[in-house]
C-alpha cells in the first residue's frame, strides 16, 4: 500500500481525534458539557459515532474501493 494513501487519513482523522478530544476534555473541564445530562451524553454519542462512520467511509474509498472490479467507466 502506498503511504501516500494512508498519510492523509492518519493526519485527518488523528489530528482531528485530538483536536475534537481536546474541546470535550475542555467542556466537561469547563462545565459546558455534562456526561449526567441526557443531551450531553447524545451529542457525544452523535460526534463520536459521526466520527467513526466517517473514519470507515474513508476507509473504505481508500483502501478497497480502488480494487473493486470494473464494471463500467475506466
Amino acid at each position: 500500500m502506498d503511504m501516500l494513501r494512508v498519510w492523509p487519513i492518519i493526519c485527518q482523522f488523528g489530528i482531528g481525534a485530538v483536536l475534537c478530544g481536546a474541546g470535550i476534555w475542555g467542556g466537561l473541564k469547563g462545565g459546558y458539557l455534562n456526561l449526567k445530562v441526557q443531551q450531553d451524553r447524545n451529542l457525544l454519542t452523535a460526534i463520536t459515532v459521526g466520527y467513526v462512520l466517517l473514519l470507515i467511509t474513508s476507509c473504505v474509498f481508500t483502501f478497497f474501493a480502488p480494487y473493486w472490479a470494473t464494471g463500467g467507466a475506466q
